[in-house]
């Protein structure tokens, strides 16, 4: 379904604005999916007068778009412009109606009076160019979407009927079975030729006349191709610095959900540091930030998003203060932040696709994401997650500690030295590089040790091949700190 759009304005003022509008509801995807609009001047011809098509079309119409400037138009033998009976029209029995006011150095009396009789019952905002005017109308389009399509529990059991069985990925198909937990009843299925009869087991999908076809679930886990169906996109960015202003790596992803999360992991290692200490005899490693809090808000971003909000995606965003992860859509109504900090009270919007994640290692309790979250960030001594709603979106905040790694005790990534075959000089040098974080050479070993260059170059040769330590030349003597993290 599509919605009628009426543009109303003094044609002669806002002529080159009403082409640019037009163009935008032809080009952009977003306007162009959801909405036609009416723009007199570019209407075939109908037979009819123009008063005639006019109030035809306003009184049919699913939201009224009005601009105003400094030149009120034309005044009939009523008193009224026609874009002021055209709002009359409208307005009768519809309230869908957004003005945007053009900043102008004077505007006649009538506009004024037209404006301050609009303010009751209307929001209007100010422009100053083009590029202002289209955001603005898009944004209002939005806000409109979202009240006429209230949050829907069932999106993710609708099907699609353009799908079929030939749409499934057969690499996101072995993927939810290699990530099924190890009671999950689905494990038996593991094999099973007829791929239709097990999808509609999981729930991804069902027959229509003999036909398979995909749910929207079943389109975000398992299809080959997702953005011909849903729009459907992840931008995964890693700043310099703690502003948007230089990226310095990117991935924009449309993969299905399972392959998605194989490549977040990837760029989350990637663009985040990691390292060990020394304690005891224990190698303990440690992560800037805990992976398995950040993946459980990106399975959140995925699985609770709005996918109603076509015009938006997901966005994780690493910057050297923090990450960020946002995606399209504020909580379902009632949930407030507060709300959702209670294991009690989470509301699912994707009731469906939270099923399929819950079936996988990825999510292990529903309903505890939010405190899983917070306590991962506490166990590496960061602050709890920071979480916020925007104009339709949700945003979850992680501080980092500057780029610095914060040893924690209690670690469970813990590597065992004395399995190692390590002898106390080179567990000693281990310790003295890293826990101090300093460098050592072979004189300091000899030194160190009262031992032979022969001895040290041993000792140093092994703490490299077990990747414990990195060799550099600095002044062409070797130099041994800890490895790049």
């Amino acid at each position: 379904m599509k919605y009628e759009v009426f543009i109303s304005s003094n044609q002669r003022e806002f002529e080159k604005e009403r082409q640019i509008i037009k163009k935008h509801f032809e080009e952009d995807y977003f306007l162009k999916s959801f909405f036609n609009p009416f723009l007199f001047e570019f209407s075939p011809a109908s037979g009819l007068s123009p008063e005639t098509t006019f109030f035809e079309k306003v009184r049919k119409s699913d939201v009224y778009i009005c601009l105003i400037g400094s030149d009120y138009g034309t005044v009939k033998e009523n008193g009224l412009s026609a874009t002021e009976e055209e709002y009359d029209a409208f307005h009768i029995s519809n309230k869908n109606s957004f003005f945007y006011l053009k900043n102008t150095p004077t505007r006649d009396e009538k506009s004024e009076k037209f404006i301050l009789k609009i303010q009751p019952d209307n929001k209007y905002v100010f422009f100053d160019d083009t590029e202002e005017l289209i955001e603005a109308i898009k944004n209002s389009l939005v806000e409109f979407l979202n009240s006429q399509r209230k949050d829907n529990d069932d999106f993710d059991k609708k099907l699609v009927l353009e799908s079929s069985i030939d749409d499934v990925d057969d690499e996101a198909y072995n993927l939810f079975f290699s990530l099924l937990k190890e009671d999950d009843s689905f494990n038996k299925l593991r094999g099973n030729d007829d791929k239709t009869h097990v999808l509609k087991l999981i729930g991804a999908g069902e027959d229509v006349n003999g036909e398979f076809h995909l749910n929207n679930a079943g389109v975000l886990f398992f299809a080959k191709n997702i953005t011909k169906f849903i729009s459907h996109e992840i931008k995964m960015v890693r700043f310099n610095g703690v502003t948007k202003f230089d990226a310095i790596d990117r991935v924009d992803s449309s993969s299905s959900f399972l392959i998605f999360l194989d490549e977040f992991e990837n760029f989350f290692k990637k663009n985040t540091r990691s390292g060990f200490y020394i304690e005891g005899t224990k190698r303990v490693n440690i992560d800037e930030y805990p992976l398995k809090a950040i993946r459980e808000a990106i399975i959140n971003a995925l699985a609770h998003r709005n996918y109603d909000i076509s015009s938006s995606f997901i966005e994780f965003f690493i910057f050297d203060d923090r990450i960020e992860v946002m995606s399209p859509g504020k909580l379902k109504y009632p949930l407030t932040i507060e709300d959702i900090k209670k294991d009690d009270s989470i509301a699912h919007r994707n009731a469906l696709i939270c099923d399929i994640f819950y079936k996988t290692n990825y999510m292990e309790h529903i309903g505890r994401g939010i405190s899983q979250m917070t306590d991962e960030m506490l166990k590496l001594g960061l602050e709890e997650p920071i979480f916020s709603e925007g104009n339709d979106s949700f945003k979850v905040v992680f501080k980092g500690n500057g780029g610095e790694i914060i040893p924690r005790e209690n670690s469970k990534n813990v590597l065992n030295l004395s399995d190692l075959g390590l002898n106390q000089r080179q567990f000693d040098i281990l310790t003295e590089i890293v826990n101090n974080n300093v460098s050592m050479t072979y004189d300091d070993h000899i030194k160190m040790f009262n031992t032979s260059k022969p001895t040290a170059e041993r000792d140093f040769r092994k703490l490299v091949e077990l990747n414990l330590v990195k060799k550099t030349i600095v002044n062409r003597k070797a130099q041994f700190s800890s490895p790049d993290y």
